[in-house]
């Protein structure tokens, strides 16, 4: 111990009389470590770590898929969930959720809180007890149940002043009394709903704007999650869930073949982070990389160090120093080094994660769980450890393996020794140089194939649009007519806004994620039935919605105010279902319905396709019906404008106010907004693995230029001879060169031939590109070179201009 102290403190005395190399190596050293901390963090928390829940690991998601109509991890009906419940032996609780949202009417404004409904035993399920209160019993789940409900420990706290005696209060909810029965755990996430909910609502069969009729029909709405059996295995959970879902379909042969609409199971984990495991594998690599090239850098500055102390390494040798001995004391200012990056690579880490939790909600999941834990530390001090050892073992061992006898003669004759370790110090660059090939090339294809994304056309004009999300209570909007009046009321009422230019309503916002799909039956087509017919995206607008949301009417008319309830029911389809179902004839004035009621709608216009899913997802088949012919009660006000958004969003609460005082206004956004919501987490990924590639380059370069200017020092009596006997600076620039792009080169050739296979892994995360681009891969060797060249000519260039005497009389 006496002995490592004293090397410890012999180290430290060397860092502080060479300040600018400790600086240079700490932030070098800092910067990756710190990234790979920051990561694994993230991967920790997201990918690792179990759900917060009891015995996380039986727990699974069931859902709906149907590759045929293109559609994965679908909600589930009821009717499904019921026979599932009944008929499931490997699965002993299961239960069904839907997002929905709360009116909550307070002394001051009336606020929209998330909420949730659920059926069965949705808490036992989870393992997760009220810490207040109780949880819903059987009898509350049933048709006729009383108005209870369960809150978040954060809803207690902000809404009911965490009052001791809450349970029982009686709760101002979507304009009714609705009794509080249990407050949750505060450390209890749901982060599957995203914002996440605060009122919890039993009886999801009882669902806003969908009636016991399509409820019991098999309407699919809920998503399911299950707890699997001590013993049971997804494998057999799965073989039942077959089984049931072919007996429901022998029993109810109106409904879909269960070869298109299978039901499959999961881990209830992977539905919540699968999206953005590849992302985070691809930032791990990239910022493991950026390391890399740092470790590669430090352990050439560490080469040079160790040629400028031969001398030294010599006289503690003669003085009897062991080469065992000699060698720890380098390894151990390796360390030194190395764990002092990872002190500021810690602080580095902590900034990016608080920075990271500014991102929009819901773009990386989990992320109120990501933190410097224990766990994360240790990783920290591994990476410490093993990154002192990689850049210092090199290095330790050339200078403390040369003999006492090789150092004189070095010193006399020349420096075979700086020789082998100049070509360490090339090899290590050249390392260097094929890594950044690597992670510029995924960074380039990635930000080519963003650029892509961000530039297609969503079929409509998002600039001066505003949303604002509106839910009508069913207590005081029961009847369709209530809810369509209310509408037509808000839009004629801000249409009257002096900077409104139009305003409309419509039930699901285009690359919001939300899809309502129903089962339609063109005309000329033989209509099989729900569950068997061809599926249509149902959106329910008012007249203003296309003039207001920039679409482009293609052909007929527009809705107007005469198509109204009581009317000729009428629709419009988009240009992708007139192509795909008319075949070239023209769709105006033929018949649609949905295959449910069977009511036909006349076709009376075709406008543009619009991206309902997501800007990487092609358009495909939507129907639009009037409102007032089709109410519903949650809805979305789009409103284009001119000039600032917030006096906007005032005047459009005091309108609504206006109406009905005791309605709030929920998601307030524009619709910018929410498109740059849709690619959050391709940028992400794109500007993370950008700014390591950055990074890296930046490394290559100090790098390069560090072993071409040490190089030029070692050989500054041979490059004066040359002057000395004639040569020009032209010749000993362009020697210079060549040594330096000698180098650059060989690392490229591996670095390309690496990228041709590592960008294949990008295939995922690309939208309209190949991850083996030719301009990119072509590219990113051209600027190597360029800023190889950079690197390389200023020492180049301060040898050439050598005084030769002054180079002679040096040695």
């Amino acid at each position: 111990m006496e002995t490592i102290l004293q090397d410890l403190r012999y180290a430290f005395r060397l860092l502080l009389k060479n300040p600018v190399f400790a600086l240079i190596s700490v932030m070098t050293l800092a910067l990756g470590i710190g990234g790979n901390t920051a990561i694994f963090s993230i991967i920790d928390s997201v990918l690792l770590r179990p759900l917060p829940y009891s015995h996380a690991e039986q727990l699974v998601g069931i859902f709906t898929s149907s590759p045929e109509r293109g559609l994965k991890a679908f909600p589930v009906s009821f009717t499904k969930l019921t026979r599932i419940q009944e008929r499931s032996h490997t699965l002993e609780n299961v239960s069904g959720y839907l997002p929905v949202s709360a009116s909550l009417q307070t002394r001051d404004l009336p606020l929209q809180v998330p909420a949730i409904k659920v059926t069965g035993s949705f808490f036992e399920l989870l393992g997760v007890i009220p810490v207040m209160g109780r949880n819903f019993l059987p009898a509350e789940q049933r048709q006729g149940g009383a108005d209870i409900a369960i809150v978040s420990h954060r809803f207690w706290l902000t809404q009911l002043a965490g009052d001791v005696n809450a349970i029982g209060r009686s709760l101002p909810l979507d304009g009714r009394s609705v009794t509080l029965i249990g407050i949750l755990p505060a450390d209890f996430r749901f982060p599957f709903v995203q914002p996440e909910p605060d009122v919890w609502y039993p009886r999801a069969f009882e669902v806003p704007g969908l009636d016991h009729v399509r409820v019991n029909s098999g309407a699919s709405y809920l998503f399911l999650q299950g707890r699997m059996r001590d013993g049971a295995s997804l494998t057999g959970v799965q073989a039942e869930l077959n089984a049931i879902n072919a007996e429901y379909q022998h029993d109810f042969p109106g409904f879909a073949d269960t070869k298109q609409y299978a039901l499959e199971v999961g881990p209830l984990k992977e539905s919540l982070v699968g999206p953005v495991r590849t992302s985070l594998f691809v930032l791990s690599a990239a910022v493991g990389f950026v390391l890399l090239i740092g470790c590669a850098n430090v352990a050439s500055l560490l080469l040079a160090r160790a040629t400028v102390r031969a001398k030294e390494m010599a006289i503690r040798g003669a003085l009897g120093g062991s080469q065992h001995r000699l060698l720890r004391q380098l390894l151990t200012e390796s360390l030194l080094l190395s764990f002092l990056g990872g002190a500021v690579g810690i602080a580095i880490a902590f900034m990016t994660i608080r920075a990271l939790r500014l991102l929009p909600t819901g773009t990386l999941p989990r992320m109120h769980e990501v933190t410097i834990n224990p766990v994360v530390l240790g990783f920290c001090l591994l990476v410490c450890l093993v990154t002192g050892l990689a850049f210092g073992l090199l290095p330790a061992l050339q200078g403390a393996r040369k003999a006492v006898h090789e150092t004189l003669k070095e010193e006399v004759r020349g420096t075979s020794g700086s020789r082998r370790s100049g070509r360490s110090r090339a090899l290590l660059v050249s390392g260097e140089v094929a890594v950044v090939v690597l992670l510029l090339s995924g960074a380039g294809i990635l930000l080519k194939s963003f650029s892509k994304l961000a530039n297609v056309d969503p079929g409509f004009n998002p600039n001066h649009v505003s949303t604002f999300f509106i839910v009508l209570p069913n207590a005081r909007y029961e009847k369709p007519s209530q809810q369509s009046e209310f509408f037509r009321r808000l839009v004629d009422s801000v249409q009257t806004l002096q900077q409104v230019r139009s305003a409309a309503v419509v039930n699901l916002l285009p690359l919001s994620g939300a899809i309502r799909f129903v089962y339609f039956c063109p005309e000329d087509m033989v209509c099989q039935g729900v569950g068997k017919d061809p599926i249509i995206a149902l959106r329910q607008i008012t007249p203003d919605y296309f003039r207001t949301m920039g679409i482009p009417l293609l052909k007929g008319r527009l809705f107007t105010d005469g198509d109204k309830e009581g009317g000729h029911p009428v629709a419009i389809i988009n240009q992708w279902t007139a192509e795909h179902y008319y075949h070239g004839k023209d769709p105006i004035g033929r018949q649609i319905a949905n295959s449910r009621d069977m009511i036909q709608h006349e076709i009376v216009g075709v406008v543009g396709d619009v991206r309902f899913v997501g800007v990487n997802t092609p358009a495909s088949q939507e129907m639009y019906f009037p409102l007032a012919q089709s109410p519903f009660v949650a809805m979305n006000l789009v409103v284009r404008s001119d000039g600032a958004v917030g006096p906007l969003i005032d005047a459009v609460k005091r309108k609504l106010a206006e109406i009905d005082p005791e309605l709030p206004v929920a998601n307030v956004s524009t619709m910018n907004e929410v498109v740059a919501a849709s690619i959050a987490q391709p940028r992400l990924t794109t500007q993370f693995v950008g700014c390591f590639a950055g990074i890296a380059l930046l490394l290559t370069i100090i790098g390069i230029y560090g072993v071409i200017a040490y190089a030029v020092t070692q050989r500054t009596r041979e490059i004066g001879v040359r002057v000395a006997v004639g040569a020009s600076p032209a010749k000993i620039l362009l020697l210079v060169l060549n040594q330096g792009m000698q180098m650059v080169l060989l690392g490229i050739a591996v670095g390309t031939v690496a990228s041709l296979t590592a960008t294949r892994l990008l295939s995922s995360l690309l939208f309209g590109t190949s991850p083996r681009d030719p301009f990119i891969l072509s590219a990113v060797p051209c600027l190597i070179i360029m800023v190889a060249i950079f690197a390389c000519y200023v020492p180049a260039h301060r040898a050439a201009h050598i005084d030769p005497m002054a180079a002679l009389r040096s040695d």
